[in-house]
């Protein structure tokens, strides 16, 4: 199916007709709208990285918080442990059961310090006495982890129920006389009462719970106190594996970033968990918030710079237009060349008028001239008609002469065939003189290469040799030098086994000291036992003396006994450096014998040297006369050929010029018959530059 027909041109019906500015206004609406949308999306993504991590730094700073605190209650539940234990009054109470005197301290504690609640207990963990909240009088607590630990003589802390406090931070400390458990002191806090919790959540504005196992026992969040943690993976970490966990966790439907401490007694056993999170519903609250500002402001720039480039675009189709409407103008109408198109802005469009206009002019300058041709043309088009019929009489007469030459050079060919048979004779007995010189050459350079070879052979052998007694030199000077150091080993060697004699002179003094102390160390026990209560100290410091003379004798006696195995193995190496001395000596005798020969083998590969030297300017004189016949019999040869070729170039060409007189003389006879077509052909060119002329009549220039 044909298309329509525009400008004398066919159009393709399938061709969409959408407009460039549509096309382009389109791209970069859709790049502006992909763009804002890409960077809204990337910034609220990144915003949101970071809002999540400053939340994770918050919370582990808060964490770290959290748990300096309740070391720092440790502490203090422990400074008033040790002083309440370390009295006098209190130990001389809890020996003649005086209750009255342990409840007035108690009184007195609990309106001078701050803890939650405090007891006093006998030797077997039974309750003397305890402030309110605190366990009541006779309960048994030999069963927690606290006064156990205490009963037993070590202080320390628990994370345990205590008393009527569900869970409590305690820290018990025995009571002692003459070194004896009496008694234990505990103090505690409860952590049920909210105090840790309302603390955390105050000062650093987050979310805080105190697990009993995985019992919540309190916690800021409202209506979860009295649940249970119900995600394994985090108590198999922190209660099972003693670990923090670190992540996001959802509580009641709602997501938290939350971190959870295990709560430690003073073995290491964990027995509850401290719970520090932020709401994740901040975080989405500013972004949403971000959202509401930026999307505005992203659609806002995309609007004006879509409408900017709408301008800018429809500036740039005006130009191109006006550059295609003086196309059309110039296809449709009178063929007016004078026309330009204004330059209004310098760029890419700006070059494309210039080289318009310039297009122009050299059409303009190219229409010009052909119409100063035309009548040039006309005028050659007359003088090429006369021409041809003079040409014709003269073809006629070149005809005559061409067959005249054509007999000539026949009879010099006969000729020319003889004399090229006499020269390939001749060339033939040079050949077969060149080929004996051949001979006789490749004779004597194989007799000299075989003579330069056994030359290079023996100078080869004379170098090895050369290089054979340099080697036997360095080795003699090697050897004599191994010898000296081998002498210097010995003699150190020798101020070696001198200077153990001399470790084991001062091993045996050590071994007396050693035994001295000891005797001394005896002697400071029995006065320090004598002394009694008074000198444990001095017998502490004297049982040390007794150790450290004991360790002492002992290094000493391992000290001998090395010193002993190097002296053992001082004489062998002594041994073995004697043997190595007298190789040496036998190594350097044969050295010395084996130089002689080879000094010996060297001389006579001198002498053979140079013998071989004389029979190779020999050969060499023989070889240089032969090189001079083989010269003068290869010019012969190349002078004969010299001569075979021009001969044969001269046939050849004797040949050639009879083919093209032939040539020729057919070409004339074809060139005179074409002279009469050539007046018809003049008249058509005529014809023709007549109606180019009408054409070019019609461009304006």
């Amino acid at each position: 199916m044909a298309g329509k027909i525009e400008n004398n041109r066919p159009v393709d019906p399938n061709a969409k007709d959408i407009q460039i500015q549509t096309k382009l206004i389109a791209l970069i609406g859709a790049v502006i709208v992909f763009s804002s949308v890409a960077v809204a999306a990337i910034s609220l993504t990144v915003f949101d990285k970071k809002q999540v991590k400053a939340t994770e730094e918050q919370l582990v700073h808060s964490a770290d918080g959290a748990l300096r605190i309740m070391d720092d209650w440790i502490v203090t539940l422990k400074g008033y442990a040790a002083t309440t234990a370390d009295r006098h009054d209190v130990r001389d109470a809890i020996i003649d059961d005086d209750i009255d005197t342990l409840k007035t301290i108690i009184n007195y504690y609990s309106g001078e310090l701050d803890f939650s609640f405090m007891a006093f207990t006998d030797a077997k963990g039974n309750v003397l006495v305890g402030s309110d909240r605190g366990p009541s009088k006779g309960k048994a607590l030999n069963a927690n982890f606290a006064i156990n630990r205490a009963i037993n003589g070590n202080p320390g802390h628990a994370f345990e129920t205590l008393g009527d406090a569900q869970f409590c931070a305690a820290y018990a400390y025995p009571i002692k006389k003459d070194a004896q458990v009496i008694g234990t002191v505990v103090f505690a806090y409860d952590l049920a009462e909210g105090d840790f919790v309302e603390l955390m959540t105050t000062a650093y504005d987050v979310e805080c719970t105190i697990f009993k196992g995985d019992l919540r026992i309190d916690s800021s969040l409202e209506g979860v106190t009295g649940t249970t943690l119900g995600n394994p993976v985090i108590s198999e970490k922190v209660l099972d594996q003693g670990q923090t966990y670190t992540g996001e966790n959802q509580i009641k439907g709602s997501e938290y970033f939350s971190i959870y401490a295990p709560l430690k007694n003073a073995n290491g056993q964990v027995t509850g968990m401290l719970f520090i999170a932020k709401s994740l519903s901040d975080i989405a609250a500013i972004r949403n918030t971000t959202i509401k500002i930026v999307a505005p402001i992203a659609l806002g720039i995309a609007v004006v710079l879509m409408f900017l480039s709408y301008l800018f675009i429809r500036w740039l189709m005006w130009r191109i237009s006006n550059v295609t409407k003086q196309l059309k103008e110039m296809a449709t109408g009178e063929a007016d060349l004078t026309k330009r198109v204004t330059l209004r802005v310098l760029d890419e469009i700006g070059a494309l008028v210039i080289n318009f206009n310039a297009f122009c002019d050299k059409l303009q300058q190219i229409i010009g001239e052909t119409k100063k041709s035309k009548d040039e043309l006309a005028s050659s088009g007359e003088s090429m008609t006369a021409s041809t019929h003079d040409t014709a009489s003269a073809i006629t007469q070149i005809i005559a002469n061409i067959d005249s030459i054509s007999n000539q050079i026949t009879n010099q060919s006969n000729s020319v065939q003889q004399t090229a048979g006499a020269v390939d004779e001749i060339s033939a007995n040079i050949d077969s003189l060149n080929q004996m010189i051949e001979h006789q050459s490749s004779g004597v350079s194989q007799a000299s290469a075989a003579v330069e070879q056994m030359i290079g052979n023996i100078s080869s052998v004379n170098n090895s040799v050369e290089k054979m007694a340099s080697s036997f030199e360095e080795l003699q000077s090697n050897a004599n030098t191994g010898f000296k150091m081998q002498n210097d080993v010995n003699e150190r060697i020798l101020q070696i086994e001198t200077q153990s004699e001399m470790l084991q002179d001062a091993n045996t003094a050590i071994s007396s000291i050693a035994e001295q102390t000891n005797l001394l160390a005896m002697n400071a026990a029995i006065e320090a036992a004598h002394a009694g209560e008074a000198g444990k100290g001095f017998a502490v410091v004297a049982d040390e003396i007794r150790k450290l003379s004991e360790t002492s004798s002992a290094q000493s006696k391992t000290i001998g006994e090395q010193l002993n195995k190097i002296k053992a193995q001082i004489n062998e190496v002594v041994a073995a450096s004697n043997e190595s001395s007298r190789s040496f000596g036998v190594v350097s005798q044969k050295i010395q014998e084996t130089d002689q020969l080879v000094m010996q083998i060297k001389a006579a590969m001198e002498e053979q040297n140079q013998g071989s030297q004389q029979i190779t300017g020999a050969l060499k004189t023989m070889n240089d006369s032969t090189e001079e016949v083989r010269a003068a019999s290869v010019e012969m040869s190349n002078g004969n050929k010299m001569i075979l070729q021009e001969v044969q170039h001269l046939q050849a060409a004797t040949l050639e010029m009879k083919g093209s007189m032939d040539e020729m003389s057919n070409g004339a006879r074809k060139i005179n018959e074409t002279g009469a077509a050539l007046g018809d052909i003049s008249g058509q060119v005529q014809n023709a530059i007549g109606k180019i002329g009408s054409q070019i009549d019609l461009f304006k220039v």
